[in-house]
């Protein structure tokens, strides 16, 4: 008989709220100052706690950093969990022919990762910081990648290759331009989120039309 994998320990309530110490002091420090220019030492002052308390949780900045994209990450998926990447796009389609700015706050959760990913104002320091944008769009990218290339593949005709490129370019854009308007979800930010989306539609529907050879 096969040996059986342990199940993965419970964290108790103090290691729980260590991590979440350090978390918080990350996103602190980088209210004030670019994730290149923050060290471990920094990092342990400002979460009053040693070295030796830090490296017993975390390996380097950078894992607690991923955990706390993890998180909001988490947090940009959730509303959407329980709809396929078809059903999402196709109601994201239909608000977006409507041009209803309201229509799609009421239904935010059908835009992508890339357009809420900063959701929550807690993790938004990550998303502004430029030192960290490409290894946070990566992530994005890695994270939908599987649920949007097939998505791609079927709706524009091209070939795996091909859509995982085109997804990138779509990541990409999506995120900066809501960089550029600091995650502020205003009247402006929702009518920008239509405009791209419409031009998103637009070339999809453009490519699926395109005689290929």
């Amino acid at each position: 008989m096969p040996a059986q994998t342990p199940a993965p320990r419970k964290m108790d309530r103090r290691t729980i709220y260590t991590r979440t110490t350090v978390k918080d002091a990350l996103l602190e420090l980088l209210e004030e100052q670019p994730f290149e220019k923050i060290t471990v030492a920094a990092l342990c002052r400002q979460a009053e706690i040693t070295r030796a308390t830090f490296y017993l949780h975390f390996s380097d900045l950078n894992a607690v950093l991923d955990e706390l994209l993890d998180e909001a990450l988490m947090v940009a998926r959730a509303a959407a969990r329980d709809m396929n990447t078809t059903d999402r796009m196709a109601g994201l389609r239909d608000i977006v022919r409507a041009g209803d700015p309201q229509a799609l706050r009421r239904n935010e959760c059908l835009l992508g990762p890339c357009q809420r990913v900063a959701d929550d104002p807690k993790y938004r320091s990550i998303f502004q910081d430029a030192t960290l944008s490409h290894y946070v769009i990566r992530r994005i990218y890695l994270l939908e990648r599987d649920n949007m290339v097939p998505y791609l593949v079927e709706q524009c005709r091209l070939t795996r290759e091909e859509a995982d490129k085109l997804f990138m370019l779509i990541v990409y854009g999506l995120f900066y331009v809501n960089r550029s308007l600091k995650w502020n979800k205003d009247e402006s930010w929702y009518q920008m989120q239509l405009i791209a989306n419409r031009f998103m539609f637009g070339g999809f529907d453009a490519l699926s039309r395109e005689e290929r050879p």
